[in-house]
């Protein structure tokens, strides 16, 4: 067999106008597809609310304002509109993504997180208003610039991206379906108020991945890779592919890091408390305390999350504005 410069003259030569080198450049340069939504045809808005914070009251009646004027009628959870004096706006939880053709979160991102909990699995559009601090996921600005954006995304066809989310099933009892969560970040299977290390077992579809004593795992999707996971030392992954990473918590062994699987895989971790506390959390807002012998099913969810994309508020120029790393200091 032929190498060297000779083979390669007779291979397949580069496409025209590219370098040698460079073959893959055009076609890695390329978009990701998007489905776009024209939410110029949006008639009611649900709002999810984090009305523990100072600003979210006023941002919320100025944002019921904006929708009257444009003849869009807005639904909020219960315990929400009854705290703002707008009781007749009020809907239960489980039916408030049903009366939305959008829905819309104003906090932080872990409201956001909430509220993809309650869109994703009816398929509804999510847009969040950043009133919290660091705010990666919610991406509309608060105060002035909250309604100059709000007026230019409604004004045209937006583009949505699908979020992969992951659903865990506790299994007990030699079986049973104890209970069952999904997230749009992450699944932690973790110590409880002691500082112990604890036995964790791991497998994939089937396949015995690792045994480790360790604080804790993460399964995260790429949208929960920069967060908890990340803080743990797993790597950031795009948003557009659909994987899962484990992620293990201050392990005792150095080299066990982490690890990316693609989304069809199940991933069961089996818990050996030794007698402490193991909690299972889903994107840090729900929980399950588990008992010896539970077996946590981590697959992905049976739906996505459907973000609406912002002009110039990409994954990537997120990733440059919130994590500097377009910064030279």
């Amino acid at each position: 067999m032929r190498s060297g410069p000779a083979a390669y003259r007779g291979s397949a030569s580069p496409d025209k106008g590219t370098k040698p080198g460079k073959r893959g450049a055009r076609r890695a340069s390329k978009a990701p597809s998007r489905e776009s939504l024209d939410l110029r045809a949006v008639r009611c808005v649900g709002i999810v609310a984090a009305m523990h914070k100072r600003r979210v009251a006023a941002a919320v009646h100025d944002l019921l304002a904006w929708l009257r004027k444009r003849s869009i009628s807005a639904v909020l959870p219960e315990e929400q509109a009854s705290a703002l004096s707008l009781a007749e706006l009020g809907r239960p939880l489980t039916e408030l993504g049903k009366c939305a053709d959008l829905v819309l979160s104003m906090g932080g991102d872990g409201t956001l997180l909430a509220a993809a909990r309650i869109a994703a699995p009816l398929g509804k559009p999510l847009l969040g208003v950043n009133l919290g601090g660091f705010g990666f996921l919610a991406s509309v600005p608060s105060g002035p610039g909250m309604i100059e954006t709000l007026e230019r995304v409604f004004a045209t066809r937006a583009r949505i991206q699908s979020r992969m989310m992951i659903e865990a099933v506790v299994r007990r009892d030699s079986g049973r379906k104890a209970a069952s969560f999904y997230a749009l970040n992450d699944i932690v299977v973790g110590k409880g108020a002691f500082a112990r290390l604890f036995r964790l077992r791991t497998t994939i579809s089937g396949e015995p991945l690792s045994d480790l004593a360790a604080d804790g795992i993460i399964v995260a999707t790429p949208t929960g890779s920069t967060a908890y996971s990340l803080a743990a030392g797993g790597p950031v992954v795009d948003p557009d592919l659909r994987a899962m990473i484990l992620t293990p918590i201050c392990p005792q062994k150095l080299s066990q890091r982490s690890l990316v699987v693609p989304a069809d895989r199940v991933i069961e971790i089996v818990a050996d408390p030794g007698g402490e506390q193991v909690t299972l959390t889903a994107d840090g807002q729900q929980d399950l305390s588990l008992q010896a012998g539970d077996v946590v099913e981590v697959r992905e969810a049976p739906f996505s999350a459907r973000f609406v994309e912002l002009a110039g508020a990409s994954f990537h120029s997120r990733l440059r504005d919130k994590f500097e790393w377009g910064s030279h200091r």
